[in-house]
């Protein structure tokens, strides 16, 4: 006789039957055995509903796994009309998981829902990954008249070590940079940085095979399409799910949006479309409005300066590049790529782009760019009309969980003295988006919940991962680290539904 979990609850069989006991086994989540399934009727399915999904990991054996932590990928795309949107997953923690997905656009749509990751494979990079050290590493160039040397250098949170150029920051938290001393120069003479593709840190005994197929992003078993009706209302979404005006702390929604044409949708809160430059103008208007991040904030820097009037298509090729003061109109201040500001003469409107410090680049000089939490701090204007956004995920693939946490919490704290002395100001949070690479996508998406965590308060959280994902389904794009700029224009003018409404 089989005792249930009910029966044993209730006290009907209590002892530990020895002559029960079988061979057995027990295997990984296995894409050829799990299933899924949809929740419903799908004859009668229709645009503007939530359709629930279920699905069941099986191990290789045909049983259902007995607890969750893989990480799936649900998408619901139709590329003619160019409709894309990514379900969101709950894990049960039982083997099951529901799917809701949701229905922006009649048609016949295209399903699939991947296993992106084993719970295997996550749990080696939360248990080794994330705390091994040293994996965030530099070639330190130091230089003194005619005399050159170059070191290896990284960043060290815990354990010990003898004999090293220490160059501490306050923006670092617990963490240190570090470097291997010159044999003949002094540690202040360190001048660039250039990125190593030899770490000193790195996780042993990698288990290769969790990150290839068929253990990893490989589909499962179940409809691979499915019909969505149409339905006679004049209710937008925001009508029929009380989706809410965009602002600071607000909380996550079931379900982030969807692409239509060229148009993002949030379910998140509510967006528009900023086409009249001269409303985006008077929204921005004696403002000072700072991108700190890394080259995809470059991105959104360059739309935005284009959307709020300085004549300029930004497209593939030409956003990495500065453009020209133009006298009267607008003024541009620039030591590089990496660090400008433009200025709206007639609007009086500043647009400031910072990188981050200790950036994976070639021969940056090591005073060249600012911690944020610098930046911050030095925002002190009486007027106080700052607008800032924030990304920092990019470059920080390599760090330890603690060090990221600990450059977060410091910038967090200058953030709350800002808003002290200027509670006015709107901050907005960018988060990460996969950058094509099976190695470091649970790390970037486990950011997700790190940058929420840490920064959860009077800021506006942009959670850009779906709308990536779902972008590059309904466009038959690849997922890059830099995507196409009607992608970023959308994300920015997401972002200025929370500036410019809120």
């Amino acid at each position: 006789m089989v005792i249930t979990k009910k029966s044993y609850t209730e006290g009907t069989h209590a002892e530990w039957n020895i002559s029960m006991g079988a061979i057995g086994s027990r295997g990984r989540t296995d894409p050829t055995k799990s299933i899924y399934m949809l929740l419903g009727n799908a004859k009668e399915t229709r645009r503007g509903q939530i359709i629930e999904f279920q699905i069941i990991a099986k191990d290789k054996y045909g049983l259902q796994r007995p607890f969750g932590g893989d990480l799936w990928s649900v998408t619901m795309y139709n590329t003619k009309e160019k409709f894309g949107t990514m379900g969101k997953v709950i894990d049960h923690d039982d083997g099951t998981y529901s799917v809701y997905l949701y229905a922006g656009a009649a048609g016949v749509m295209n399903l699939k829902f991947t296993l992106v990751l084993q719970r295997e494979a996550i749990q080696w990079l939360k248990s080794v990954v994330l705390s091994t050290e040293k994996r965030a590493a530099w070639i330190g160039t130091f230089t003194q008249g005619n005399v050159t040397e170059k070191k290896d250098c990284f960043i060290q949170r815990e354990g010990t070590w003898e004999d090293k150029c220490q160059f501490p920051h306050i923006a670092l938290g617990k963490t240190m940079f570090l470097c291997d001393p010159p044999a003949t120069l002094p540690c202040g003479t360190l001048s660039l940085i250039t990125v190593s593709r030899k770490p000193k840190g790195k996780a042993t005994e990698t288990p290769t095979s969790l990150f290839k197929k068929p253990n990893a992003l490989q589909n499962i078993n179940g409809p691979n399409s499915l019909e969505i009706k149409d339905i006679m209302t004049r209710s937008s979404d925001y009508e029929m799910h009380a989706v809410p005006k965009c602002r600071a702390n607000i909380s996550d929604a079931l379900l982030d949006g969807y692409w239509l044409k060229d148009r993002w949708v949030s379910m998140v809160c509510q967006n528009r479309q900023w086409k009249d430059t001269g409303e985006v103008q008077q929204c921005l208007r004696n403002k000072e409005v700072y991108f700190l991040g890394d080259s995809t904030t470059r991105q959104w820097f360059q739309i935005f300066i284009e959307t709020f009037g300085y004549p300029i298509k930004v497209n593939a090729s030409n956003w990495r590049k500065q453009v020209d003061s133009i006298p009267g109109s607008y003024k541009v201040t620039a030591e590089d790529d990496y660090s400008w500001d433009l200025h709206d003469i007639k609007n009086n409107i500043t647009a400031v782009y910072h990188h981050h410090a200790l950036s994976r680049h070639s021969a940056i000089p090591i005073h060249r760019f600012p911690y944020f939490s610098d930046v911050v701090n030095q925002l002190r204007a009486p007027q106080c009309n700052y607008v800032i956004l924030i990304s920092l995920w990019a470059h920080f693939d390599t760090w330890t969980k603690d060090s990221f946490v600990d450059r977060l919490v410091i910038l967090k704290e200058n953030i709350d003295r800002l808003l002290q002395r200027c509670p006015r100001t709107k901050i907005v949070i960018k988060g990460p988006h996969e950058r094509n690479s099976i190695g470091n996508h649970w790390l970037l998406y486990d950011m997700i919940n790190t940058l929420k965590d840490v920064f959860k308060g009077s800021v506006f959280f942009f959670d850009i991962w779906d709308m990536n994902f779902a972008y590059a389904y309904a466009n038959k794009k690849r997922i890059d680290i830099h995507m196409p700029m009607d992608l970023i224009r959308e994300e920015v003018n997401f972002f200025l539904n929370y500036v410019c409404l809120n």
